[in-house]
Order: structure tokens, then sequence, then C-alpha cells
């Protein structure tokens, strides 16, 4: 026996998970196994490497690293003791990430085609058989934290645009407003020397907030409006309003016209008209930038609500009645801003009289969100998704259907395995359709897909008793 297979059985011996292994057995092991040396630096294994060999770290570091754009995103490392790579009834078949050496190694490497021998080892199978499942554990554990937490990150910053415009249009009408306010006393000057009867002050007032109460008009047509402003510019400036121009742009916004102009200038002698229509345009700007703050908070308020009921805040974890319609709709609020990058459309068909369906909320808003997301994907831009929902023999019956590419066949009966994924290593884990998976059996419920090239559909089914 070498001095090097000596030391390597000392080592097995020391490790835990082999301190039940007879020492022939653990002997066998090395001698029909190599001894590998690596630095500082090497890599071991690279994204797409076929993995043929288990690995049991004598001694030394290993980094797993996995790619994310131009930088690495680190899940772990191995350490002394630990056992890595292919391993007796593993599936594994390839790596998605890097192995890199961050402190010399001594590594007991053992080629799969051994592993039939291994199998007729009773002690040695049990401790590689739970080293296995301790990794699978792990493994997924870890796997689907980083799944939650790339999610996360796509949310947030999908919220953070989100906000960030109904924020801006407040900052920006807030500072215009201030501005407004500070040219005010100029103004004032020049409407309390305006001498008018009570009855003049009247039909103004009531024209000016009867135009103010309409609102904002959204209806004209970029021609209209452009044909309205001239002729209001032409309309004030022959009757000596110099800043006509400027007050043409919010007299169209409110839809003021030349006949509304005349009535103002049936009610008031004509040189007060300069002081009355800028009293009217400030009433009207000061209108427009409260609406805009109004409009602004109120998006924010819809997006803070939908971000509440996605993730079911200051609620219990219990069973409880699911609302459907606003379930989803905080969950397309959600994902809106990566639908809009690609332009794609999502329509829900939730009908109002559904019977009653019990659920984990918070556990079936991720189910909406796995699905939806990888529509998302699969889409080209400006495709189409929609969700459909109905009741049939006590079920409740939802379709979540897109217009992409389809899943091929050969790959459809695999979409919801652990780990399997078809996306491009660093962009997703393969735990999203197995999250799916397990949620809609812990419901009750069962989840089918059918596809081809501009349609695919998944069918859940929830039992409604």
């Amino acid at each position: 026996m070498s001095t090097m297979n000596e030391y390597a059985v000392n080592v097995l011996q020391s490790f835990s998970q082999f301190s039940e292994v007879p020492e022939d057995q653990l002997m066998w092991l090395v001698e029909n196994s190599s001894i590998c040396t690596y630095m500082v630096g090497e890599k071991i294994f690279e994204p797409g490497s076929d993995v043929t060999k288990m690995f049991i770290i004598l001694d030394g570091t290993i980094r797993i690293q996995l790619p994310r754009g131009n930088s690495f995103e680190s899940l772990g490392e191995f350490t002394t003791g630990d056992i890595s790579g292919r391993l007796p009834f593993s599936r594994m078949q390839s790596t998605i990430a890097y192995l890199t050496v961050i402190e010399d190694a001594t590594i007991l490497e053992t080629h799969e085609d051994l592993f039939v021998e291994i199998t007729k080892r009773y002690e040695l199978i049990e401790a590689l058989v739970h080293s296995l499942s301790d990794r699978i554990r792990n493994f997924t554990s870890r796997q689907q934290q980083n799944e939650k937490l790339v999610a996360l990150g796509k949310l947030s910053a999908g919220l953070a645009h989100e906000l960030n415009n109904p924020a801006s249009a407040m900052v920006r009408g807030a500072t215009e407003l201030k501005r407004r306010l500070r040219t005010t006393p100029d103004k004032f000057k020049a409407v309390m020397n305006i001498q008018l009867t009570n009855e003049q002050v009247d039909a103004v007032n009531e024209l000016v907030f009867q135009k103010a109460g309409k609102g904002l008009s959204n209806n004209q047509s970029l021609m209209e409006r452009t044909a309205l402003e001239d002729e209001l510019t032409d309309w004030m400036e022959d009757h000596g309003v110099e800043e006509g121009f400027e007050y043409s742009n919010t007299f169209a916004d409110f839809c003021f016209d030349v006949d509304d102009l005349e009535f103002v200038k049936e009610h008031v002698e004509e040189a007060y008209l300069p002081a009355v229509l800028g009293w009217i345009e400030d009433v009207l700007t000061t209108e427009k930038m409260v609406e805009e703050i109004e409009d602004s908070a109120k998006r924010i308020s819809d997006l803070i609500s939908s971000v509440k009921t996605y993730s079911h805040m200051d609620r219990g974890s219990d069973k409880e009645v699911v609302d459907l319609r606003k379930s989803l709709k905080s969950t397309v609020t959600m994902l809106n801003h990566k639908a809009k990058q690609k332009q794609v459309d999502i329509e829900l068909n939730i009908p109002k009289n559904l019977p009653e369906f019990c659920g984990f909320v918070s556990e079936l808003n991720q189910v909406w969100t796995n699905l939806l997301d990888n529509a998302i994907d699969a889409v080209d831009e400006g495709g189409k998704i929609s969700v459909e929902a109905s009741s049939k023999n006590g079920n409740l019956i939802m379709h979540f259907n897109d217009n992409g590419e389809g899943i091929p066949e050969e790959i459809r009966n695999s979409i919801f395995d652990p780990f399997f994924t078809t996306k491009d290593v660093g962009e997703g884990t393969g735990l999203g359709l197995d999250v799916v998976h397990k949620i809609v059996n812990k419901h009750g419920g069962t989840i089918n897909v059918t596809s081809e090239p501009g349609s695919t559909t998944f069918e859940l089914i929830f039992p409604l008793s």
C-alpha cells in the first residue's frame, strides 16, 4: 500500500460520512480512483462540461460560480470533506457553473465506470447515497432561495420603474405649481384693477369652472389640437393679449374655443381682456397641475395596493377565499414593466360569477407569476397572452395561453422536472415550473400543457370543494 493511498484512507476515515465504512472498502475505493492536485485559480469545471467522475475533496476549497452577464454569482463552496461531481444514482450529466479552486486542493476522483462495483459494498454505497440526499436537499434549498431572489429582483426593478414615472410627474407638477405661484402677485395687481359687476364675474366664473369640471381633454387628434391652438392664439393677439401663444396651450387642454373667448369678451370690457384671460389661464393651469399630481398619487397608491395584494401582507397563512380577479390583476401589475418592454398584451378573462375557490393566496400568486413570466419570455415582441377561468363539474379550470413558438414535443414531459430549463446558463434554474407543480398539487389540483407553434396552453384544474 503506497504512502499516498494510506494518506487518502486516513483522511476519508476522518470524515463523518465515512466513519462507519470498513477500512477495506475505503482502500478499495482509493486504489481504484485517482488522487489529483489542483492549484489556486484552476477551473475544474466550466458551464456545459460533462461530468463523469465523483470528487471527494481530501483537502482544499473550491468555489461554485454561476455566470450572471459579465460577472459571477457565488453559489457556495466545496471544502475538505465535501463530495461533488457525479455520484452513484445521481442524474447529473453536465455542470451549469464554474468550479474554481480558491485554495490548493487534493481530490480523490472516481470514474462513473466504477459505480456498479461500488453498489456491491453496502456501507460505502450507503454513505454515498446519504451524501447524495444531503446534496440534493441543500442544493434545492439554495436554488429555490436563489430563484426567489432573482424573481424578487426582477419584480423590484419593474416596480421601481413603475413608481418612478408617477413620482417624477408629481415632482414636476409641484415644481411648476410653485413657480406659477411666484408669478401670481403681478397678475393679482392686474386683476385688482378690473372693475366688473357681480353678474359679469358670475358669468366668467361659471364658464371657467364648467370647463375645469370636465377635466383635461384627451379626445383631440394632433391636427385638431394644433388647429385649435392656432385659432385661439390668433384671436387673442387680435384682441391685444400679448401672451396669447402661451395661454392657447392651456385653453386647448380644457377645450376652450373661439366661441368661449367671444363669450368672455361679451361680458368683459376689451381693456380688461388680458387680465381676465390671464386669471382664467392661471386657474386652469393650477387645476391641470393639481389633477396631474392627484392622478400620479393615485397611481402610486394603486401600485402599493397591488404589492400588498400580491405579497399577501398582513394576512394569515391559512386557506381562504381567493379573489381571482384581484390576485391575477396584482400579478400582472408586478410584471407590467417586463411586459411593456416587449409590448406584450396580457388579457384577463375572469368571470365575476365564479364559485368560491379557497387556497393559499401567496402561493397561488407564485403560480400566476411563474406562468406569466415564462409566457412573456416565450412570446415575440408584440405577443399576446390570455388568462381565462371557468367552472365545470365542481372544478375551477384556468387556461394560461400564449402565442409563442411553442414547447418542442421531445421536452414537453420534462418541463416540470426540478432543474430542467431551456434558458441560457444564468437565466434560469429550472425550478419555476417545479414550484408551480408542487403548489398546484398542494391544492389538490392538476396541471397539463398542450403546445404547438403559435399556441401554448397551461391548463390548471382545482377542486372547488
